[in-house]
């Protein structure tokens, strides 16, 4: 990127040389958009526009992420391939790793266990429980005793039960054994660990963003020595156990009747998608670590949010398609201008809204360099400062829409005009930038005027954006998932700690809870667990 601006910058002192009479010391760049049909001052002012946009890119403002960019993050502009009206590739490789080492097949090859010092701690103390037959004969002979394990999370601490139920034979063959109580039954499967521990790894890790080698450090600090793969398949129980809430949490997201719809990168391991012509068997089994999307649901009235792992991870009007095929009932989508969403621009049952913010934002890069894009951020200025004051006197959605109408309606009159306005005079080869963002801000604007339709929908989408932060942010602090299978797991995750954070609850409180209940709640009763109707029923076991 710093060539690629010094090369621009370049072009521009000279175009600057070629305007002030100077003879030029240097010929132009190869690759320079200039026409020699040009003027000097149509070249210089293209080429200063192209600089603005290749700025903003080179230093990561281009997409949601830009609060936490780094080096290895992708360069695609996200607003340019909407502006051109292009899809993403299918493929795009994440240049960390190009090669996989082979692992060994360890199925089946005995593994020396790891010595647990929690586990040598609680032999003989109060937590080592021992549990006996009732009704035991005198001639009954102890034979041996089935152990279980159990590490949990209270107050802070990790604590051992060891739950021993004796085994016994009477002198007639007849055994006599204790079947494990309810009480000291685990929730999470076969695992040693309960809930509480799983629920306290899950919070560490996508609630406050603690890595998992942090985390295994921790353990160990704690007195628990397991290995990685172990705590990333308490995380994948965890995720396994939350799959039953996956549509009731859709419909609830549907049912609002106002949805904002997002997406963003996701780095995979995974093989090549098949190409066209192609099948599955047709694809090498060579994994590589590819660039995939997860996309972001949010319904603003439940304050519920979905992410979703569409198929490895692919960026299509079928992924979104199939998210609204189940919608009976009149529904508004927000989104920006990508042409996966275009589909819903014509149509009754579900509208697009488009996003003023969008709109605004290629204006807004070239604000230096053409009167024309402060004019048109003037207007969108206003529009948000005379929205705001209206929120901020009426809070009906019938107030607020009556005064859109009155207030608002004439401005986005007066962008159009400005808009056509300049769609007939501007020319492409010498402002192509400023062009661009008219095109596509009159392309928006039909779906723009229907925010004016009801008092709750809003002018932007932002909403989405901002939960779609929290993958930017999980994506540059651990870089990838392991598997395809992993992004569903992750997006399921990921939506559960985004409603808990918009519903402020005690994230250790409600996932021991769904924990226990999940298993045994009846279907049409499991949205009493998503985030914005749940309420704690049950008492930590252990305590």
């Amino acid at each position: 990127f710093n060539a690629r601006l010094a090369a621009k910058q370049n072009e521009i002192n000279q175009l600057k040389g070629i305007k002030d009479g100077d003879r030029p010391t240097t010929t132009m760049p190869s690759g320079s958009n200039s026409d020699s049909s040009m003027s000097a001052e149509a070249k210089l002012k293209s080429s200063e526009q192209q600089k603005a946009n290749l700025q903003v890119t080179a230093y990561g403002q281009h997409t949601e992420s830009a609060k936490y960019h780094h080096g290895s993050q992708q360069t695609e502009n996200a607003d340019d391939l909407d502006l051109n009206g292009e899809n993403v590739p299918d493929e795009k490789i994440v240049c960390i790793a190009k090669e996989l080492k082979e692992r060994l097949v360890m199925k089946g090859v005995k593994k020396p266990r790891r010595e647990q010092p929690l586990f040598d701690a609680a032999i003989g103390g109060e937590n080592d429980i021992t549990l006996r037959p009732d009704n035991l004969p005198p001639d009954a002979v102890d034979i041996g005793e089935d152990v279980s394990v159990r590490y949990t999370y209270v107050k802070g601490f990790i604590r051992t039960y060891i739950i021993r139920r004796k085994k016994y034979k009477d002198s007639k063959g007849k055994y006599y054994h204790v079947n494990l109580p309810d009480e000291y039954k685990n929730c999470m499967g076969r695992t040693q660990v309960t809930e509480s521990l799983v629920a306290q790894v899950l919070t560490m890790h996508f609630y406050y963003h603690i890595t998992i080698g942090d985390i295994e450090a921790w353990l160990k600090s704690m007195g628990l020595n397991y290995s990685h793969a172990t705590v990333v398949g308490w995380i994948e129980i965890g995720a396994n156990i939350l799959e039953p809430l996956d549509d009731p949490l859709h419909k609830e997201i549907i049912a609002t009747g106002n949805v904002h719809a997002d997406e963003s990168t996701l780095g995979c391991k995974d093989q090549r998608l098949p190409g066209k012509g192609e099948t599955v068997e047709d694809v090498e089994d060579e994994l590589h670590f590819f660039k995939r999307w997860i996309f972001c649901y949010h319904a603003p009235l439940s304050g519920l949010t979905q992410f979703v792992f569409h198929e490895r991870g692919r960026r299509t009007q079928e992924a979104v398609k199939k998210y609204f095929e189940d919608v009976v009932e009149k529904i508004y989508l927000h989104s920006d201008g990508a042409p996966i969403y275009k589909c819903y621009d014509v149509g009754e049952l579900i509208q697009r809204i488009a996003c003023l913010v969008h709109m605004r934002r290629p204006f807004f890069k070239l604000k230096d360099f053409s009167k024309e894009a402060m004019t048109m951020l003037g207007l969108f200025e206003a529009i948000f400062r005379e929205d705001k004051l209206i929120k901020a006197k009426f809070s009906t959605p019938d107030d607020i829409q009556r005064e859109r109408l009155l207030r608002i309606g004439p401005m986005f009159n007066d962008i159009k005009a400005y808009l056509d306005k300049l769609a007939k005079n501007l020319e492409k080869e010498e402002e192509p930038e400023l062009l661009k963002a008219v095109n596509y801000a009159l392309a928006e604007y039909p779906c723009m005027l229907r925010c004016l339709k009801d008092g709750n929908l809003d002018l932007s989408n932002n909403v989405c954006e901002r939960q779609i932060r929290r993958v930017a942010k999980y994506r540059n602090n651990s870089y990838f998932v392991g598997s395809p299978e992993a992004g569903v797991r992750f997006a399921r995750l990921m939506s559960h700690f985004a409603n808990i954070r918009r519903h402020n609850l005690d994230p250790l409180e409600y996932l021991c809870d769904v924990f226990r209940r999940i298993k045994t709640s009846a279907k049409d009763k499991l949205t009493d667990l998503l985030a914005h109707k749940w309420y704690p029923a049950t008492v930590a076991v252990w305590e």
